[in-house]
C-alpha cells in the first residue's frame, strides 16, 4: 500500500475577521439560557435514600504535621478531609471515625457533637502507651477535639475549644489516655491540658 507524502487533509483557510474582545463583550449564551416553565417547586426534604463511606481516597499531609499512625492491630491510622480512616493494610478495607450523613448546614452552624464538620488539622494516637487511643482536631473559630478509639473509630470524649482558636494545631495524649493537650493557632498560641477519658 502507498502512503501519501502528507498524512493530514488539506482544507481551504478561510480568513474570519472577528474582534474577540467584542464577541467576549456581547455573551451571546446569556440569551439563550431561560428558566424552564413552568419551573418545578424546590424541594427541600432529604431524600429516601442514604449513604455510608465504603472506602475514603486521600491523604492530609500538605498543611498538616502528626497526621499517620500505627494502632496496636499493626493498621495505619490517618486523616483526610473531616474523617478519621483506619486502614487494614492485609484486607485493604478501612474503619471510619466520622464520615457519616449531616445536615444540610454550613461547616460553621454544623452539628459536631459526634465528629469532626471541617478539615482536620492534627491527629495523635498515644505510641507510648497500647496505641488504643486517638486525639484529632480540626480547623474552626471554636473548634472541636475528639479522643476516639484507634481500633474501632468510637467517639470517647469531646471537647470543644472557646472561641477565636482558629483551629487545632498540635494536640498530644497522654500514654494511658489520662490526659490530652492542644495547640491552637490564635494569635497567643495557647496550649490546654484537659482531663482525658
Amino acid at each position: 500500500m502507498d502512503r501519501p507524502e502528507q498524512d493530514f487533509f488539506d482544507f481551504e483557510e478561510e480568513e474570519v475577521d472577528i474582534d474577540v474582545q467584542q464577541f467576549l463583550a456581547v455573551k451571546p449564551w446569556i440569551g439563550a439560557i431561560r428558566e424552564p416553565t413552568p419551573c418545578p417547586e424546590v424541594n427541600k426534604s432529604k431524600p429516601d435514600q442514604t449513604y455510608a463511606l465504603e472506602y475514603v481516597y486521600g491523604y492530609r499531609c500538605q498543611d498538616s504535621r502528626q497526621n499517620v499512625y500505627y494502632n496496636a492491630d499493626g493498621n495505619i491510622v490517618y486523616i483526610t478531609a473531616a474523617v478519621g480512616v483506619i486502614l487494614d493494610k492485609a484486607a485493604n478495607m478501612q474503619t471510619f471515625f466520622g464520615g457519616g450523613e449531616v445536615d444540610n448546614e454550613s461547616k460553621q452552624t454544623a452539628n459536631d457533637n459526634n465528629h469532626h464538620t471541617n478539615d482536620i488539622m492534627c491527629l495523635n494516637v498515644n505510641t507510648t502507651g497500647g496505641r488504643n487511643l486517638c486525639c484529632s482536631g480540626q480547623v474552626g473559630k471554636n473548634a472541636p477535639v475528639f479522643i476516639w478509639d484507634a481500633a474501632t473509630g468510637e467517639k470517647i470524649r469531646r471537647v470543644k475549644l472557646p472561641k477565636n482558636c482558629r483551629e487545632v494545631s498540635a494536640c498530644a495524649i497522654h500514654p494511658d489516655g489520662e490526659y490530652f493537650a492542644t495547640v491552637d493557632k490564635s494569635n497567643d498560641h495557647y496550649v490546654r491540658i484537659f482531663q482525658g477519658t
